[in-house]
Formats: C-alpha cells, structure tokens, sequence
C-alpha cells in the first residue's frame, strides 16, 4: 500500500509540472506589471484590469476584509470632527487644544496641514485665528502636527507657516500609501527624508503615549506595512468639536486618551485629497472614496496599541504554497482522471477538481487571516489553480519529445531500421495513440525475432500453422532470450513474464479486425475514457523499454539487406533507408530476390527472411520500409487468411510483390501449391 501511495504521488513528471505552474504565474505577474494603463474609455480597459488582478501587489485584502465582521476601535483612542468645510476653524482648534489639555489628554494629534494654501482659504477678519493657534501649540506640549514627503525624491513637500513652525514641537508625516488602484492597503511607519529619520503620524502620537508600542515596528526596514483595518465610520468613537468645547460630559471620556483632531465627513473632502478608498468600502456598499484620513490614522494606532499585525508570509511561503498546490492537483488529477467511465464523467470531474481547489484557494488566506493574522496571497494560488491542467499537457508533450530523443540516441549504434518503430512510438502525446504505438512497437520485435530465428531453422520449408500464429509458448520454444526470462524465477522477472503473455495476446488480438475496427470506433463515444489506455501506457513503458534495451537487444546489430530483382544487395541503415550497395554483385551465387539477415559479406551464411520480413513499399508513406509477419487475417468468410504485417507505424500496409505473395502461398498452404501443380 505505501508502494503504490509513493508511486502515486511522487514522480518526477509532477515535479516539472509544478515548476511550470510557478514559471507560468511568474510570467503572468511580468505581465500585468508590464502592461500600460488604459484610459478608461480604452476598449482594452476591462481586460487589463483583468490582468492586473493578477499583480502580486493584490487586492486580496478587500476579499478578507469583506467577509469580516467589523470589531470596536480600543478605547484609548477618540476622532475629534473638526468640519466638513474648508479653511479648518483655528480659532476652534486653539481653544481645542487648551481644553483637552485641560481634561488630560495624553497625545493629540492635529490631522491638519497649516501651510500657505491654508492660509489663503481664510477671509481677512479670520487671520488672527492663525495667531490663536499659534500660542496653543506653543503652550501645549503633546501636540503633534502633519508634515509630508515627495516619495520621488524624499524631500519636504510643503513649508509649514513660519509662526506655527517656530513654536511646533512635534511633526509626523500624513503619507499614505495607495496600491495602484488607488486603495489605501497599507502605511509607511517612517522614512529618512532631506537625511533625517521621519515618524508617520500615527507612530509619532504613539511615541509620545508610549513609546514601547512602537519599538518592534521601528526595528523592522523602512517599507510600507499592511493596514489591520478594524472600524469604519460607524463603530469608530468621534465626537463634534462643539461638544467637546461647549459642554462637560465628554471631560472623563477623553481623559488621558489619544486624540486625533482632523475633517469627519462621509461625503469627503474631495479637493483636499483628504478621503481615500479602503479595502472596507465595498464592505459598506461604496464604491469610491470611503474613509477620511483621520479615520485610516485612527486604525493604523489601534493596530500598533492592540499588537495586531497581518504578517505577509514572506515571499519563499508564498510561492511554496503555489508548488505544493499545483503539485496535489496535478497528482490528483493524474490519479482520478481514469476512474470516470466516460469523456463527460471526465469533464464533470475536472470541473469538480477546480470548484474544490477554488474553495481551498477561498478559505485558506482566511483561515490564516482570522486565526494567524497572515496574509496569503490569493491570486498567485488562484492563477496556479487555472494553470495546472495546461502545465500538466506541456508537460506530458516534453516528456514524450525526451523520450524520443533518447530513444534515438540510446540507439544509434542500431545496424537495422527497427528502432524506428520504437522511435515512432512517442510521437504523439494523445493517451489512445500513445497507447497504441507503444503496443505496436513492443509486439514489432519479439515477432520479428521470432520471424528470424523461424527463418533461420526452417529456411524456405512449409510451415505449420501454429508456427504462422505463435503463442508465447512459440516465442519462448524459438527465441532463446525470452526463453532465459521465462525460466528465472525473479520477483522482477515474474511481471515482464506476465507481460510478455500479454503481448502475445494483444498480437491475436491485432489480428481479429473486426475488433480492431471497434476498438477504434469506441474512441468516438462518450463511454470512452482515453486516460485509462494512459495509465496501461504508464504500466507497458518500462516493460517495453526492457525488451528493446536489453532481452532482444542482439537483434538490434543484426544487419540486413535487400535484394532486388536487379541483383544488386543493399544494406538498410539504422534510419530506415537503403544505403549504398552492401556485398557487390554475386558472379558464383545468384540470390532470389527478398531480404536478408546478414552477418557478413558472404552470401552463404545469409539467413533468407522473405516472405516473413520484407523491405516493401507502404501504402500510408509511399517509400520502402521493414515490414514484419504478424500473423494470418480472415478478412472475409470463405476466403483464405492473409498476411497481416507489422510496419512502421500502426496504420502501415505494405504493397507486396508477386513474388513475396506466391512464395509466402508456398511457405503457408503447401497442399494448395500441390493442388495446383497437379491441375
């Protein structure tokens, strides 16, 4: 049992597909990431957002987040609105920061940007705001502002106002970072700009609260980090800035919290970029900008003050899933695919494979997310998921191409045409044709084996009709070599006997046509499953390799010629073509006309193999090639039998000459020669 488990499962064949999974999905990424944008009323639009599903860089978050269930922000951590509207209230905000200095805030942080563009939204008879705002953030010492970067060059983007700047203490950078599709996924903790060390907004409130919270993040390298979204607008605790200044009830709530003072509006603060789409808006059933920046804010602080990470596995983890996957669902697929009965149980089968695989594709980044707080690529699992079965065909087609090549170079030292047929034999990848001259070529050489060492004995007498139609027990009385394997008792040996009655059941069998002709036309039902003729394929290949490699490799260097009517020997190569003249003409010793097993150049230790072997033009081909006595063929009642030949392929038929015909009349039924001798 644990033999067969091992030989199911690990096979080098699964191995190469799998590496081809990953190449193929490596080239798909390539792709997508090559690919220019289209502008939206480009007709290519909605296929490169197709293909951008692809990227690496994925939107698979938006797929983990809209299955779960939204959780409550922790409790140390208030939203302050401010507005709806532009310029921001300076002159609120001052006395914002008085009263919660008042209340014992322990950090606020002010989501606001105070350059010279929001200096002139004001009306003239508020720019003594400006000056209010100014002496709050110089007499409250845990306030901390927004500055920002260009990431092109990691330079300051804008200059806080001069009176605001000399009094500042603290600044920490508002930079998102929106994945290309413009959804905010992730968050850079800090960055080295004009040469200095810059802390993100939310990591520059924390370290002010407490800076062990941020201590890990810190020792991690400067590169963007998955947002934890955990609220959104509904269940994230913001209060109206009125509420805050003109009444009491909010006092012991915001005590010693962290407070984030910044624009809350649904609707967005469109022209100040200050509304981003989230992986949690089509949550919410909105398709545009979702969250406002205060908000994201807010969740990357909860996120680092409850330790609640989506660790990315690293690279190496994802691509290993994408191998053992394609790996499972090839070996899978290769095992289950001959159990159905038929083509459409075949169809219905692969379709269930793929809904299996795209369940597990579904639920494990989820399971991982909701149990591990990893995140696991879903589209590099779901590309290899498609690219599987393709993997699997291509690689299935190398591996017949490398066959064929070994093949012929294993042997190039042949001294006759006959692995041509062994050649021939891998080339067509298709399960029943495959299978079929495979077959042919393992049936060609015992009999043509049998054919010489018949000729070799019995030379032009008649001969009897089991001889014409042997059985194993023939092959094994005539040929010495299958005669050693029959009698070894070997466990290895026990199954190439088997196999080797096997194929000599399938040569009686070759013979019936009427069964050939059905096997052939069973190909056109839907009953009929092609993979069960690959797994026999699979069960013969090391058999048949056997015979030709090693049990019947002696004939393989046995050289033939052929005589024509003009006389003339010619050597047949090893690629099945007739060389230049072999032996020269024969003055003293006129041979008949047919081929020969030669192994000289004198002509009286040459073995006549006609009318049981014969270098005859082929119907299919039209040009000379070995052909090889199968066997004799009722193709119709009341008519005597024909021979039937083995050629280079399946299909072939030779065009035999008279000669061969009437020779061949004398060899099988010489009570009928006699018959007509006398009339």
């Amino acid at each position: 049992m644990r033999k067969r488990l091992v030989q199911y499962i690990f096979r080098l064949e699964y191995l190469l597909a799998s590496l081809l999974v990953m190449l193929g999905v490596q080239v798909m990424i390539v792709i997508s990431e090559s690919l220019p944008e289209a502008d939206e009323t480009s007709f290519l639009n909605p296929i490169l957002d197709r293909i951008d599903f692809l990227n690496i860089a994925d939107v698979s978050l938006d797929a983990i987040f809209a299955v779960k269930d939204m959780e409550y922000m922790d409790d140390r951590i208030y939203v302050i609105n401010i507005g709806e509207a532009a310029p921001a209230p300076d002159g609120k905000i001052a006395a914002l920061l008085y009263r919660l200095q008042d209340i014992g805030a322990a950090v606020i942080g002010v989501d606001v940007i105070f350059d010279e563009m929001h200096l002139e939204r004001f009306p003239p008879e508020r720019l003594m705001e400006v000056e209010d705002l100014r002496l709050a953030i110089r007499d409250v010492p845990n306030v901390v502002l927004v500055n920002g970067f260009d990431p092109r060059n990691m330079q300051p983007t804008f200059d806080i106002l001069p009176p605001v700047k000399a009094v500042a203490r603290h600044y920490g950078f508002a930079n998102l970072v929106p994945d290309p599709d413009g959804v905010v996924r992730r968050f850079l903790p800090y960055a080295v700009v004009d040469g200095e060390r810059w802390l993100s907004f939310p990591l520059k409130m924390l370290e002010l609260y407490d800076p062990s919270t941020i201590d890990a993040i810190l020792r991690q390298p400067a590169e963007p980090q998955i947002v934890y979204y955990t609220s959104h607008y509904s269940i994230i605790p913001n209060v109206p800035i009125d509420d805050v200044l003109f009444s009491t009830r909010y006092d012991d709530v915001l005590k010693g919290k962290i407070i984030i003072v910044g624009f809350v509006n649904e609707g967005g603060m469109f022209y100040l970029d200050d509304t981003h789409k989230t992986p949690l808006g089509r949550k919410m059933g909105i398709e545009g900008p979702d969250m406002p920046g205060a908000f994201i804010h807010a969740n990357v602080i909860n996120m680092l003050l409850t330790d609640r990470f989506i660790e990315p596995i690293p690279g190496w983890g994802d691509w290993l899933l994408v191998f053992l996957l394609s790996y499972l669902s090839i070996a899978l697929y290769r095992t289950l695919r001959t159990k159905p009965p038929g083509r459409f149980h075949v169809a219905v089968l692969i379709t269930v494979l793929l809904f299996t695989e795209a369940v597990v594709v579904f639920f494990l980044p989820l399971i991982a997310f909701f149990y591990f707080d990893w995140k696991i690529s879903y589209n590099l699992m779901a590309t290899a998921v498609l690219l599987f079965i393709p993997a699997n065909a291509f690689t299935t087609w190398l591996r017949f191409q490398y066959r064929e090549q070994q093949t012929r170079r294993a042997f190039r030292d042949s001294a006759n045409p006959l692995p041509t047929v062994l050649t021939h034999a891998f080339a067509d990848n298709e399960p029943f044709l495959a299978h079929t001259r495979l077959m042919h070529a393992a049936l060609t050489l015992p009999q043509f084996a049998y054919c010489y060492r018949l000729m070799e004995e019995s030379g032009r007498r008649a001969l009897t009709p089991d001889a014409l139609n042997p059985r194993v027990e023939q092959w094994e009385a005539r040929i010495p070599e299958i005669a050693q394997v029959m009698e070894t008792c070997g466990a290895g040996d026990r199954d190439f006997r088997y196999f080797l009655r096997f194929l000599a059941g399938k040569r009686s069998e070759l013979l019936r046509e009427s069964l050939v002709k059905e096997r052939y036309l069973s190909t056109e039902l839907q009953t009929f499953n092609e993979f069960v003729y690959f797994e026999e394929w699979e069960l013969m290949l090391p058999h048949v390799m056997r015979l030709w490699e090693q049990t019947l490799r002696v004939f393989l260097h046995m050289s033939l010629r052929f005589v024509p009517e003009t006389g003339i020997p010619v050597l047949l190569s090893a690629g099945g073509h007739a060389g230049a003249p072999g032996g020269g003409t024969i003055p003293d010793q006129e041979l008949p006309p047919g081929l020969y097993g030669t192994r000289g150049i004198d002509p009286a230790t040459w073995i006549r193999l006609s009318p049981l072997c014969e270098w005859a033009e082929c119907k299919l081909h039209r040009k000379h090639e070995l052909f090889i006595f199968n066997g004799l063929m009722y193709k119709q009642h009341g008519l005597p039998p024909v021979p039937a030949f083995f050629g280079q392929e399946p299909n072939c038929e030779p065009v035999l000459p008279m000669w061969t015909m009437e020779e061949f009349q004398a060899m099988a039924f010489p009570d009928n020669q006699t018959e007509r001798r006398s009339v």
